[in-house]
């Protein structure tokens, strides 16, 4: 992980599963599986980021790693937490 990530929680849904970044306000996505939930995601952030770029707006920074675990507050049974790439900033080294 590095601190350019941002957080992805997936949670279990009737018909498979949903996922939200709580750094992304409606960056949102489904998926049948764990896996294919993650690539939406994936997917659905490089969109929102491009789109965020193209209108000129800054780029959310990824809150740090405490904020976004109380960020998300109590899980359900069967939800995960991930993390994806932000490709549009550098990664900072350590």
């Amino acid at each position: 992980m590095n601190a350019s990530d941002y957080l992805i929680v997936i949670e279990p849904t009737n018909t498979g599963f949903s996922a939200y970044s709580p750094d992304l306000d409606g960056c949102i996505t489904v998926g049948e599986t764990v896996e294919q939930t993650k690539s939406n995601m994936e997917e659905a952030i490089e969109l929102y980021l491009e789109e965020l770029q193209e209108a000129g707006m800054n780029l959310p920074l990824p809150s740090n790693l405490k904020d976004q675990i109380n960020s998300i507050g109590d899980l359900q049974s069967g939800t995960f937490i991930a993390f994806v790439p932000n490709h549009h900033m550098p990664a900072k080294s350590a």
